[in-house]
């Protein structure tokens, strides 16, 4: 599948996605900076979240202790806010999208020239705002916290018109090693048939490579400038420095994965000569006898050992000196 111009998928570099999220603190200078920061580490996108306070949440709803209108009113940006962050993407050649809350918050982000649109755990069983995405004719990137087997099979039923990846996701922030469950994200990939990744809030970048072995064509990874700012999301962030050292190891991994064709490389077809063995005349033997016994000698030059049973009981046509290999036609 595509997302822009960028394809995404089987024999595809991962697309290495990172989620300014709170962040910013609500302060365009610092997502600025942010997305600066995510070029000169690697990555290939920045995702924002799109979201206008109370249309999603009420003063009942709580997060440790703290209302959530005070909270997410804090990090609210503006329309113009997305368009500059877009702008300052496409100029470092990063792609741009978002989370949005609503039909408008995606509209937006869309006028903004995102290829894409994510919709977080929390709401992949808002089944009406999947509905009004999936008309919008852009892929669809969902994340899979919090859900069931079911819940995300009838997700994917309001999204069948656009092309859709499903992100394996632990809605616990940080999550521990030991829940981080990324053999999960194959089990997505075997029910579904989609194309799959991984939304990573472990600390390190363990379960992120593991999610590459695993098959992951998405790696979404919090951001932030600093790991010891305050806020909800900064502590189990990477920061640039793992950012970097996340796309240098996933790149790292992508090479070794290869291709997957069953072939042996050009190395190993000189390789074969150096180490596999030949069918060699076990001593000095007469043109006529019968073939009783063959020894089996590198170089691997000649006729493989697998030869044998075509040769053996067969007489020899020409007489050969012991360790001679032997050609196709040595015997009748």
């Amino acid at each position: 599948m595509k997302i822009g111009k960028r394809d995404v998928g089987h024999g595809h570099p991962c697309l290495i996605v990172a989620e300014l999220g709170l962040n910013h603190g609500g302060k365009l200078d610092t997502a600025l900076e942010m997305v600066r920061a995510v070029a000169e580490a690697g990555a290939d996108a920045v995702k924002v979240q799109a979201f206008s306070t109370h249309t999603f949440t009420t003063d009942r709803a709580q997060y440790k202790g703290e209302s959530q209108v005070k909270l997410f009113e804090r990090y609210e940006l503006s329309a113009i806010a997305f368009s500059v962050i877009a702008d300052e993407c496409k100029r470092l050649n990063l792609l741009f999208f978002g989370t949005p809350d609503s039909i408008e918050q995606a509209n937006m982000l869309l006028a903004f020239g995102a290829p894409c649109l994510k919709v977080g755990s929390d709401d992949l069983v808002h089944l009406p705002l999947l509905a009004e995405l999936a008309t919008l004719g852009v892929p669809l990137i969902l994340s899979t916290g919090m859900a069931d087997e079911a819940e995300i099979a009838e997700a994917l039923l309001y999204t069948l018109a656009v092309p859709t990846i499903l992100l394996h996701c632990v809605s616990e922030y940080p999550t521990q090693p030991i829940r981080a469950n990324v053999a999960r994200m194959q089990s997505l990939k075997d029910r579904f048939g989609q194309v799959v990744g991984y939304s990573d809030h472990t600390d390190g970048n363990a379960a992120a490579l593991g999610a590459i072995w695993a098959g992951a064509h998405v790696i979404e990874n919090h951001f932030t400038l600093d790991r010891r700012e305050s806020g909800p999301d900064h502590a189990f962030s990477a920061d640039p420095r793992q950012l970097a050292a996340l796309v240098h190891a996933v790149r790292g991994v992508e090479t070794m994965l290869g291709t997957g064709i069953i072939d042996p490389t050009e190395a190993e077809r000189e390789m074969r000569v150096t180490a596999r063995r030949s069918i060699v005349a076990p001593r000095a033997m007469k043109e006529g006898e019968e073939i009783k016994a063959l020894a089996y000698k590198r170089p691997g030059d000649g006729l493989s050992p697998a030869w044998a049973s075509k040769i053996l009981g067969h007489r020899i046509t020409r007489a050969l000196a012991a360790d001679e290999p032997f050609r196709e036609g040595d015997w009748t």
